[in-house]
């Protein structure tokens, strides 16, 4: 088998055409939509770039691999004591190439990006698209190597190549002319309207409607693509545009590579998955252009399977799959589909069976971590989703919510303070799984647990960010903020109280 691994950082799937965004922006994830399954609630465990790449690579939760953010160890993963994987739980890749000889071919800048040597191992063969630090991968450049492959060694059987695209990570730098290209194919969405955006410059946060572009107030590097700030719907429609021109700009270059896999003769033998990190909020709990909350405008991921002789003839009712997911789900399903054994050690479960197009009832409930920007995970169950909140990172979240995604899609109203005992049984949930991962005889400590007296401060400090909300007037807000924040400003290198001077008896 011949598999083609897409992995888009920062694409929000209700951005594209086959989950019915109303701006055509994609024609060519259509096509490969029209013969594929496509997941409608497929979500990344782990998030964001980091951690959701360490769980798919060993296809377990950060809580377990200890790779759940960006910080110093936090991005590293817990090896066995002899420095090797888990004999129960080897990495993805490894795995198919140990187990069925197929050739596995990383391409991408993401390790250096984020000095995340780890996943060179998951690969037989590791590419470098470009002499890029990861921090200005191309899609042409990306396309142009993964062709140059496939002419070399496409024509070969079992080999599994996964690409990584980075243009739709903010910030969106892209030609003007793919900007006007996305903007010609409709409006922008209707949420946030202009009440939505009032409201939400009294969020805070870095990416917030007011420090759109992080916590110190950086002014926009491409003032004429991006704006300074989320004022009103201009600014917002200003920026959706950026980023929808950069889905146009991935959609080409992948267009590029299906029509190379055509011209070679290879449609119908090569299986094509595409999916993402995690995705990217434009105004849920007032975040815009960043992934920095435990929410679904983060953790929720497309996941769009083509698999030859399977989904190629199903009909248009079995081809969409409403179900939970989470997306180290994939790597049972591959094993199923390959005929393979699961490892034992993996967290996933198979989705095999939506794929060969009977119906599955995915997932009861999914529990989702953000490691990086804050320090939250979120059970969600149904349509309600509950966030605990760890640390705030910088943004003006409750230490516990609860939201009703059918009712309120944009997450605009917390019902904790009026119907916190829908929140219990969510709760429960959340307590069973952190005791199965790390509350039992023989458990590594949670590493957020471990990490929380630091906080999230990797991109933004708490204590400059009090000062720029001090130096922009917004003394209410910071004084908000303070109190969110509680011990954590609390000098940890004070001069501790038994060390005090003593008085002394008799002096008065």
């Amino acid at each position: 088998m011949r598999i083609l691994y897409i992995d888009v950082d920062s694409l929000r799937p209700d951005h594209l055409t086959p989950y019915g965004y109303q701006r055509k922006l994609c024609p060519n994830i259509q096509a490969l939509a029209d013969r594929a399954v496509v997941l409608g609630q497929c979500h990344s465990t782990d998030t964001p770039c980091v951690p959701s790449r360490a769980a798919f690579t060993t296809q377990r939760f950060g809580i377990e691999t200890g790779a759940f953010g960006h910080q110093g160890r936090d991005g590293d993963i817990r090896l066995t004591e002899s420095r090797s994987q888990r004999p129960d739980a080897p990495f993805l890749g490894y795995y198919l190439a140990n187990e069925i000889g197929m050739h596995t071919v990383g391409m991408s800048c993401f390790a250096e990006r984020h000095q995340s040597w780890w996943y060179h191992s998951n690969f037989m063969e590791f590419i470098r698209p470009s002499l890029s630090l990861g921090l200005d991968e191309d899609a042409a450049d990306v396309t142009d190597t993964a062709i140059s492959w496939l002419r070399r060694r496409g024509k070969d059987d079992n080999w599994f190549l996964a690409l990584n695209y980075w243009d739709t990570h903010t910030e969106y730098f892209i030609d003007k002319e793919w900007i006007d290209k996305a903007r010609a194919t409709g409006p922008a969405p209707a949420w946030p309207d202009a009440a939505a955006i009032a409201r939400h410059q009294e969020v805070y946060g870095a990416h917030s409607a007011i420090d759109l572009h992080g916590a110190y107030g950086a002014a926009s590097p491409l003032p004429e693509i991006m704006p300074d700030r989320i004022a009103n719907r201009a600014d917002f429609e200003k920026l959706i545009d950026a980023y929808d021109g950069t889905i146009a700009y991935l959609d080409h270059h992948l267009g590029r590579l299906f029509a190379e896999i055509r011209a070679m003769g290879l449609e119908g033998e090569v299986a094509v998955i595409l999916t993402a990190d995690h995705g990217e909020a434009f105004g849920e709990q007032g975040v815009y252009a960043e992934h920095a909350l435990a929410h679904p405008a983060t953790t929720r991921v497309p996941m769009i399977i083509y698999w030859p002789g399977k989904t190629d003839a199903l009909p248009p009712d079995a081809r969409y799959h409403p179900g939970l997911q989470y997306h180290i789900d994939l790597g049972p399903t591959l094993c199923d589909l390959l005929g393979i054994a699961t490892p034992a050690g993996w967290h996933g479960a198979s989705f095999a069976d939506v794929v060969s197009g009977r119906p599955g009832a995915g997932r009861d409930h999914l529990v989702l971590s953000q490691g990086v920007h804050s320090f939250q995970r979120a059970v969600r169950k149904g349509d309600m989703i509950y966030q605990r909140t760890f640390h705030p990172g910088t943004y003006r979240v409750n230490m516990e919510e609860l939201f009703d995604l059918a009712a309120d899609p944009n997450m605009e109203h917390d019902l904790m303070p009026t119907q916190p005992e829908r929140a219990g049984p969510l709760k429960a949930l959340l307590s069973d799984w952190w005791h199965a991962h790390a509350g039992k005889p023989g458990a590594a400590p949670d590493p957020m647990q471990s990490a929380i007296a630091r906080g999230p401060v990797i991109y933004s400090d708490p204590e400059r960010y009090l000062a720029r909300l001090e130096a922009t007037g917004r003394h209410a807000l910071a004084k908000d903020y303070r109190a969110r924040l509680g011990a954590a400003l609390v000098d940890r290198h004070a001069e501790p109280a038994h060390e005090k001077p003593k008085k002394v008896f008799g002096n008065g």
